[in-house]
């Protein structure tokens, strides 16, 4: 395998340093939809992590390492989930945290992070603004900026999912995750494919910020010029540059969901499967797999990444589905 940095090894070390402080989230096959795709599928319900996110897991994983090296303030920008991971793992470790978020970040997300104890500052028309804010933060205070996309030790983390996931479903053969900078899906490559290679690894955007889909296409990492999506989580308009990297070389797809079906399967998850996930979560459960796939997996598995969804954006999730889903 290419040589990206993060390696199985690290995200092994990565589950046992995060295993006190993360929920080892459960595996559920979905009957609604292994119905409408025609295969077992099984979600991965981290939307049960105690921030209701996965970005608990790479966060985590950071700041431990960062205070076993004497670190006491740390800076993070996002527009939600790895904000309250970075928020709550370094309460826990009693470090003091910056938070930027963009201007159109969740008022839920928000309050959250103010829970958790850290300063937040709300600055930026998008993430990659917000990011700019936090190393102004970093520089002047001299704190260490936690990089949601970057950081090699929040990418090892995150792919502590992947291991969880071979281990309770030896049989998988397809892992789909949503994409926004590339995080968690080059962290499951890292976690997957040096020792489970025959397993499909997938990303999954909205068609209103595609911006993982636009690199590969034109090689590079690319900046969208604008972005239109109800899915704050995976609203980015750069990948990562390491991430793109893994996913470039070890990706087996990334393809792009219309942004009008998140919410409709919000619901049906909600009515079919009594789960409920933010718009983001349900990118893997809007593509067309029977269309992109050319094998029928014995054992899919689709991550639900996140649970942090406002009262009336779920109620529009919900009066979106058909009267056929209960």
């Amino acid at each position: 395998m290419p040589d990206h940095g993060t390696t199985q090894a690290m995200v092994r070390e990565a589950a046992e340093r995060i295993r006190p402080h993360v929920v080892r989230t459960p595996l559920v096959r979905s009957a609604t939809f292994s119905g409408r795709f025609g295969f077992p599928v099984f979600l991965k319900l981290e939307n049960l992590q105690t921030t209701g996110a996965f970005k608990l897991r790479g966060a985590t994983n950071a700041v431990l390492a960062l205070r076993d090296r004497g670190v006491t303030h740390v800076v993070a920008a996002s527009s939600g989930s790895h904000a309250m991971g970075v928020s709550l793992a370094a309460r826990g470790c009693g470090m003091k945290a910056t938070i930027v978020m963009p201007e159109g970040s969740p008022e839920l997300k928000r309050r959250k992070v103010r829970s958790y104890g850290a300063d937040l500052i709300v600055d930026g028309q998008a993430y990659d603004d917000a990011v700019r804010v936090a190393q102004v933060v970093a520089r002047e205070t001299g704190a260490v900026l936690v990089h949601g996309l970057e950081d090699e030790l929040v990418m090892a983390g995150h792919g502590t999912m992947g291991l969880e996931i071979v281990e309770d479903l030896p049989e998988v053969d397809l892992v789909a995750v949503p994409v926004g900078g590339g995080g968690a899906l080059s962290g499951l490559l890292m976690a997957l494919k040096e020792t489970h290679p025959h397993v499909r690894v997938w990303g999954v955007e909205s068609d209103g910020a595609p911006s993982m889909k636009l690199s590969l296409d034109r090689g590079e990492p690319t900046e969208l010029t604008r972005m239109e999506t109800v899915a704050d989580a995976i609203a980015v308009r750069r990948p990562g540059r390491r991430a793109f990297a893994v996913v470039r070389d070890l990706a087996d797809g990334v393809t792009t969901v219309p942004d009008r079906l998140l919410l409709e399967n919000v619901g049906r998850l909600a009515l079919g499967d009594k789960l409920v996930a933010e718009p983001a979560s349900a990118a893997t459960l809007s593509a067309d797999w029977p269309a992109l796939l050319d094998f029928k997996p014995r054992a899919a598995v689709f991550i639900i990444t996140g649970g942090n969804i406002s009262r009336d954006l779920l109620t529009k999730a919900l009066s979106a589905v058909g009267e056929d889903v209960t």
